[in-house]
């Protein structure tokens, strides 16, 4: 029975990560204003269903085998048991599977929200060339940002349909330093063996190749080797690639960074790490745009962030952050120098990330686009 009020949400799985949080924030706004959304999860990584507010349907939806394409006709199946005429999905790969079996059906309408950009490889590049060849003229796509969407419509190609920019949005209420009014944060910083006069950058980001930590722990050796410059810490937060983190760990030893260099893994909550840390950082050769960026701002950090993705569009140089070339140790040294120099902002920072990138002007969007008619 159709329910005009239903949503349907397809996406890979629900680790830890960004595209999963802002999926969830979405979800959660559209049950609190009395939509009945439902998810469907195409994996059994359920790590952050437990965010989802009690009463949400989750539903899981998997392969029986590698080149199972049934599982598309499970996908409808959900959606036509919940009523649902709108289908959001996160990523090409969920849009593929949920798209094959709506190919001729124009009574629905489904919304593509792509969360990365930039192929890791030829296979990766040619698997999302496929997945968008199904995009519809009665379908929506929907950037994070506008760098993606001139970069991603040239990669890739892309067929016409409706488009839009939505910018990611954080809660700027839960990202304020205000909480933390009172905390001894010397105490807090010396539990992590880092002097309370020693500058402290903080990287929040999973272990994955992408996100180059390599580049960042190179880049503060380059600081260190620098005569008569002060000595700052590398806070990584964040876990993924267990192999990755083993040499990560050993090129610390090898460069003799031991003492500066604190791996404090996966954290659900990691405010606290914003309020002791004076910049934050990303060294990624892909980004799209980054909600940990926006909640280090929200803190008051200037950020130094590689010039990929979105960065451009939330960085005025000098001010809020300063940018790097990605793949670059050096550059990424001087960027977080001239950070650590124009940290003085804290207030002003915060102040244009509630004007611009607030949770309520995101979600807002997103409920204005999600109740239109649907145009056959």
């Amino acid at each position: 029975m159709l329910n005009p009020k239903s949503i349907a949400f397809v996406i890979h799985g629900l680790p830890m990560g960004g595209a999963e949080k802002f999926m969830i924030s979405i979800v959660n706004h559209l049950f609190d204003i009395k939509y009945d959304p439902v998810v469907i999860l195409l994996s059994n990584d359920d790590t952050l269903a437990g965010e989802i507010t009690k009463g949400i349907p989750v539903i899981k939806v998997l392969k029986n085998s590698r080149y199972d394409l049934s599982i598309s006709n499970r996908i409808k199946h959900e959606i036509i048991a919940y009523g649902a005429r709108k289908i959001f999905c996160v990523n090409p790969y969920a849009y593929f599977l949920t798209k094959i079996s709506f190919l001729f059906d124009h009574k629905y309408q489904i919304f593509l929200s792509p969360h990365t950009t930039k192929p890791f490889s030829f296979y990766n590049w040619f698997q999302t060339f496929v997945y968008f060849r199904l995009i519809g003229k009665q379908d929506t796509l929907i950037y994070l940002c506008n760098n993606q969407q001139d970069y991603l419509s040239k990669k890739y190609l892309l067929p016409d349909c409706a488009k839009t920019v939505i910018y990611n949005g954080i809660n700027t209420d839960t990202f304020n330093p205000a909480l933390f009014k009172g905390t001894d944060r010397d105490s807090m910083r010396a539990s992590f063996s880092i002097d309370k006069n020693d500058k402290l950058i903080l990287l929040v980001a999973r272990i994955n190749p992408e996100k180059r930590h390599t580049d960042a722990i190179r880049a503060l050796s380059v600081i260190h080797k620098m005569n008569g410059m002060m000595k700052p810490h590398l806070m990584i937060v964040g876990s993924g690639n267990k192999q990755l983190s083993e040499k990560l760990k050993e090129l610390v030893s090898n460069l003799g960074m031991a003492g500066y260099i604190h791996f404090v893994g996966n954290h659900s909550d990691v405010r606290m790490f914003y309020y002791i840390a004076d910049i934050f950082t990303l060294t990624s050769e892909s980004e799209t745009f980054s909600i940990a960026a926006l909640e280090a701002m929200s803190f008051g950090l200037p950020c130094a962030l590689t010039d990929v993705g979105g960065a451009r569009e939330m960085i005025v140089e000098d001010w809020n952050g300063t940018l790097a070339n990605p793949l670059n140790p050096d550059s990424i040294a001087k960027a977080w120098l001239n950070a650590l120099k124009n940290n003085q902002n804290g207030n002003s920072i915060r102040e244009h990330i509630v004007q611009r990138f607030s949770l309520p002007n995101m979600l807002n969007r997103y409920v204005h686009l999600l109740s239109q008619p649907i145009v056959q």
